[in-house]
């Protein structure tokens, strides 16, 4: 599949839109898939095309082709999180609801965490978890598995080494290119980049 000529897109070209809809649609639908699939799953196609619809109105400010995937990856993204949010915030009764600490306080009613409240919770884990994937994009495949062992499943320094059978030393480097690479996405993930704190210090 051809890359579109970004200069097409910015004239409104049909022929370019349509060729770039097809090399766009794997990187939009799998963001979006990754996000609603566990609670919207009939939402996943819906949240692309509308990911691919805003980025025809946001292509001019884009000076490179290559930032085209990043950025259609990246409103999906924020798409599909805020129709996360409605979702649950509906089923809470659009957030007409006690609040935490008077439920929390009622000795009548023990306080447990309701379904939705824990998805939610667990929102934030998987925005971290796309921007880790976002960011293992621009490494190599040995160093995305590094990088993976380390943030998903919380392996040791020695326990990645062992399981990839390189030195201690390299799980570093490449722990440490992975960390680059999420600094230079924290201009679009700000809030997502605080849970990673302590390792960009």
């Amino acid at each position: 599949m051809n890359v579109p000529d970004l200069k097409a897109l910015q004239r409104g070209d049909g022929d370019a839109w349509e060729e770039a809809w097809r090399w766009l649609w794997p990187a939009a639908f799998g963001v979006a898939q990754m996000k609603l699939q566990p609670f919207l799953p009939g939402d996943v196609e819906d949240v692309a095309i509308e990911a691919l619809e805003e980025l025809v109105d946001k292509v001019r400010a884009v000076k490179a082709v290559e930032e085209l995937k990043p950025l259609v990856a990246s409103i999906a993204h924020h798409r599909a999180v805020s129709r996360l949010r409605e979702h649950f915030a509906a089923k809470r009764g659009a957030g007409k609801t006690a609040s935490l600490d008077a439920l929390q306080n009622d000795p009548e009613r023990p306080w447990e965490p309701a379904s939705d409240e824990l998805a939610l919770a667990s929102l934030e884990q998987m925005e971290l978890a796309a921007l880790l994937r976002e960011a293992q994009a621009e490494l190599k495949p040995e160093q995305r598995a590094i990088l993976g062992d380390f943030f998903l499943h919380g392996l040791s320094y020695e326990q990645i080494a062992a399981k990839h059978g390189v030195a201690v030393g390299t799980v570093g480097v490449y722990l440490k290119r992975g960390l680059d690479a999420m600094r230079r996405l924290g201009a679009r993930h700000p809030k997502l980049l605080k849970e990673l704190e302590a390792f960009l210090r």
